[in-house]
């Protein structure tokens, strides 16, 4: 396989690399349709926003989930995106819909959501679990365990989350109690001031 190695610097350089399978997935990128829009789109067409979950430069557009452009914690050699995961998504979903709702009002943002880590990773029979908060580095709780609880723990949540999607749920009194006795939380108050 002929590959280009990008050091620290940015330099690149070709190499060979001996394989008998390989995988190679391409550079991720946002949705063409928003991309190259100055003041809506970083280089690789993920959509800015503020802590509102709203753009700065055209404030009647929110987005959430995969499509945000959260930068990494330093520079890198080649453009990346950080991670998402389901609850991280969830808490800017919770952000916005509460965001939305005070426009509609009246009233400005100012829920923000917390961009808290928690998943359940299914490797076939095992997996493993973690809590990350924040994602993004200073956290104050970074936590993980692995085994084949973590598979069985996935099903379970596949089967309680696919029967709140058929209810109309978004979240259960015990689910959010039980979050809450956990200290993990979707939304933190925005300071103003």
């Amino acid at each position: 396989m002929e590959i280009e190695e990008v050091a620290e610097d940015g330099s690149a350089k070709p190499r060979s690399l001996p394989f008998d399978y390989a995988m190679m997935l391409p550079a991720f990128r946002a949705v063409e349709a928003v991309s190259g829009i100055k003041g809506l789109s970083n280089p690789r067409g993920f959509t800015i926003v503020d802590r509102y979950q709203r753009n700065p430069a055209f404030p009647n557009i929110f987005a959430i989930g995969v499509c945000v452009a959260i930068p990494p914690m330093g520079p890198t050699p080649v453009p990346v995106g950080v991670p998402k995961t389901g609850f991280m998504i969830e808490s800017m979903v919770s952000a916005t819909a509460h965001n939305i709702g005070a426009l509609l009002r009246g009233r400005e943002p100012d829920e923000v959501a917390t961009l808290n880590a928690v998943c359940l990773a299914d490797f076939g029979d095992r997996g493993i679990a973690f809590v990350a908060q924040p994602q993004i580095p200073p956290r104050s709780v970074n936590w993980s365990a692995q085994g084949r609880w973590v598979h069985f723990a996935k099903i379970a949540f596949e089967k309680y989350f696919l029967r709140k999607v058929k209810l109309g749920t978004s979240e259960t009194f015990y689910e959010r109690r039980a979050m809450q006795l956990l200290g993990i939380d979707k939304l933190k108050a925005a300071r103003k001031g």
